[in-house]
């Protein structure tokens, strides 16, 4: 005994090509000549995480290198302790 298929509540997918949605999706963006409420929103809140990514100091890549390095070579032995404090701050930030 089978069964038929019920499709009833299957998601229809769209038929027009990728492509075409895409220049569907700019030629309405593009005509829209003020930003909605929504946008500027998302504009202003890149603009506050860039202002804060370009606080945060450079990576020093050679200094990375030498502790892996260190590390590897068994050259190095970071204190438990202090890792565990440190992860404790991070935890009390979190919560």
């Amino acid at each position: 005994m089978t069964d038929a298929i019920n499709t009833n509540n299957r998601i229809k997918a769209p038929n027009q090509p990728l492509e075409q949605r895409a220049k569907n999706s700019a030629n309405a963006s593009s005509g829209n000549a003020t930003a909605s409420p929504a946008s500027a929103v998302v504009d202003l809140s890149s603009s506050k995480m860039l202002e804060q990514m370009e606080k945060l100091p450079e990576v020093d890549s050679s200094r990375i290198e030498s502790i892996k390095t260190a590390l590897a070579n068994g050259e190095y032995q970071p204190n438990p302790e202090v890792i565990a404090q440190k992860f404790a701050e991070i935890e009390s930030l979190l919560s």
